[in-house]
């Protein structure tokens, strides 16, 4: 793997695990904005070539991202 594809999981994994960690402390859930835009950049390209884009890409106001139950979005 090229460094400028390995690069991006590592900062979703520090971004994930941080905002894990943040809110069992209890703490506001602030992610920078490089760092929310690197990681759902990733998270929508394991969508598309997964073939998980659909059922991932709508949602309304107060939901999860993915729909309840849906076997697209789980791992």
């Amino acid at each position: 793997m090229r460094l400028i594809n390995y690069l991006p999981t590592r900062t979703f994994e520090l971004t994930v695990h941080t905002c894990d960690l943040t809110a069992a402390l209890g703490q506001v859930v602030e992610v920078p904005e490089t760092s929310a835009v690197e990681s759902l950049n990733l998270l929508g390209e394991l969508a598309v070539r997964t073939g998980r884009a659909a059922p991932c890409s709508w949602r309304r106001p107060g939901e999860a991202v993915c729909p309840p139950g849906s076997r697209s979005c789980s791992g």
